[in-house]
């Protein structure tokens, strides 16, 4: 037999275990937005300056902690919807070979 073989369950884990990936990259992204350096505490233009640029640094939107999460989650979300692709063309393929079958069963 030529091809390759799915096994349903073992996709479907891997399934759920990405999606729980995918919702820890999405919490990082909600945590990235609410960062504030509050150990700078000085109120001096270097301080203010320190503290704009980590915010910066976390939040924004070259690099920062929250784009790239975002990119991650992105990235997992296609792969979930591919492998749940395969997981329905599967179901589909497994249903008519199930139908197909009976047909010779029923003309035998």
């Amino acid at each position: 037999m030529t091809g390759f073989g799915v096994d349903p369950d073992a996709l479907r884990g891997a399934v759920n275990k990405l999606k729980g990936i995918r919702q820890q990259a999405m919490d990082l992204r909600r945590g990235a937005s609410r960062v504030q350096p509050g150990e700078l505490t000085a109120d001096d233009p270097y301080t203010a300056e320190a503290r704009r640029k980590i915010q910066e640094r976390a939040t924004g939107e070259n690099g920062s902690l929250t784009m790239v999460a975002k990119a991650l989650a992105d990235k997992l979300t296609e792969k979930i919807d591919a492998y749940e692709a395969t997981l329905r063309e599967y179901g589909a393929a497994d249903d008519h070979a199930t139908v197909g079958h009976r047909n010779v069963d029923r003309q035998a």
